[in-house]
């Protein structure tokens, strides 16, 4: 069984072994995805799935055992082929910056394209995520460097880590809530409030979800998205409560919206992240330290 037909074989087993819904899913005829089963078990001498009324009916105890092979390799494959393509972008000298969406709108959206426009020769890709997925790409050296927010999560024999921006987290309301004109929030103005925040692949709910905990708020979670701008549109005519980044005030339209701080409030801090490593490429080395000369700010101890 090759890579190709364990790829048919996983789609078969996900589709409750219905082969109509498998071949639409991957995009082969029906009479393809049955003549596969056929053969293979013919050749191999093995039941892959037992059978009811002529149709597939379930994995065979054997089916079971090479599904099980099937879905190891084939992750191990596609993790593979992302390795090669991130080692390729290292030779060609391709630096790959994983950021936020909101970083890259509010800190890059002007910085990245003169540098570009100063150094031709340099590839920069981006890739944007959630905090979460970002830190995890940062470690299987998918990446070349990442924005994450505080607290990295990082180990800092292992990554080198600087601060280029310092924020905080603030409240998002409909002009007409409530809490419109408080100068200062308290955590417990916001019990029995619906929010909104950030989905959970995101630093940010996380953040916040502890920080509810911790205060033994009773808020549920109304409204979680990727975008910042849905979720400041979501609060309008409504009671829910936003808590998202600060730079977001610099856009809000202040007809429609307040924005309210908090007195104990959660830092927004972003950190420039790379692996320590033996030895850098020139390239690499050259981006790191001319964006860290563009934003670095010292952390007093």
């Amino acid at each position: 069984m090759d890579i190709i037909q364990m790829y048919y074989f996983i789609n078969i087993v996900e589709c409750s072994c219905n082969l109509s819904l498998a071949a639409k899913k991957i995009h082969i005829s029906q009479s393809a995805l049955s003549q596969f089963v056929k053969n293979f078990e013919e050749a191999e001498n093995i039941q892959l799935f037992h059978r009811k009324n002529g149709r597939l009916d379930g994995l065979t105890e054997a089916g079971e055992r090479i599904f099980r092979y099937s879905t190891e390799i084939v992750s191990k494959y596609e993790e593979m082929q992302s390795a090669i393509q991130s080692e390729s972008a290292k030779q060609l000298g391709t630096i790959r910056l994983g950021l936020p969406s909101l970083i890259l709108r509010f800190y890059f959206s002007n910085i990245l394209p003169n540098f570009l426009l100063e150094h031709p020769h340099i590839d920069i890709q981006i890739i944007e995520a959630g905090g979460v997925e970002l830190r995890q790409k940062l470690i299987t050296e998918e990446l070349n460097y990442a924005l994450l927010i505080e607290p990295t999560s990082l180990d800092p024999k292992k990554y080198e880590q600087h601060v280029i921006q310092m924020d905080e987290y603030v409240a998002f309301v409909d002009k007409n809530h409530p809490l419109a004109e408080k100068e200062l929030l308290e955590w417990k103005d916001l019990e029995g409030y619906n929010i909104g925040t950030f989905i959970k692949t995101f630093t940010t709910y996380g953040l916040i979800a502890d920080k509810l905990e911790k205060e033994k708020i009773n808020a549920k979670f109304m409204h979680l998205s990727s975008s910042w701008d849905y979720l400041i549109e979501s609060m309008q005519g409504t009671e829910t409560i936003s808590i998202l980044p600060g730079p977001i005030e610099s856009i809000l339209d202040h007809d429609k919206y307040r924005m309210v701080r908090f007195r104990d409030f959660i830092p927004f801090n972003i950190w420039f992240c790379r692996p320590f490593k033996s030895k850098s490429g020139e390239v690499e080395s050259f981006v790191y330290e001319e964006f860290l000369k563009l934003f670095y700010q010292p952390v007093s101890e």
